[in-house]
C-alpha cells in the first residue's frame, strides 16, 4: 500500500466480476475514492488492466485525483512485479 501523509481512506471492495472486473470503493471524510480494475486476456496467458481512479467531493475532489494518480498507478506497477513473479 502506498501511503500519501495525512490521507487514509478506508477502501473496501465493491464488485467483482472475475476474471473481468474489481472495484473498490473508500470514504476519506467527505471524499469518496473509486478505483475500477478491468482485465482483458492477451496472448500468452497474461493480461491487460486497465485502471480508472476518481475521487468526488466539495470542490477540491479532481485536485485529490490528480494528487493520488501517482500514488495510485505506483501501487499497480508493484501489484503487477509481484504477480509476475508467481
Amino acid at each position: 500500500m502506498t501511503v500519501v501523509p495525512g490521507v487514509r481512506p478506508r477502501m473496501r471492495t465493491t464488485l467483482t466480476e472475475p476474471p473481468y472486473r474489481w472495484v473498490e470503493e473508500g470514504v476519506w471524510g467527505p471524499f469518496r475514492a473509486r478505483l475500477e480494475l478491468r482485465f482483458a486476456p492477451t496472448a500468452g496467458g497474461a493480461c491487460t488492466v486497465a485502471a480508472d481512479f476518481a475521487v468526488r467531493g466539495p470542490g477540491l475532489g479532481w485536485v485529490l485525483t490528480a494528487a493520488a494518480r501517482p500514488a495510485v498507478a505506483a501501487d499497480l506497477r508493484r501489484a503487477a512485479r509481484l504477480v509476475a513473479r508467481g
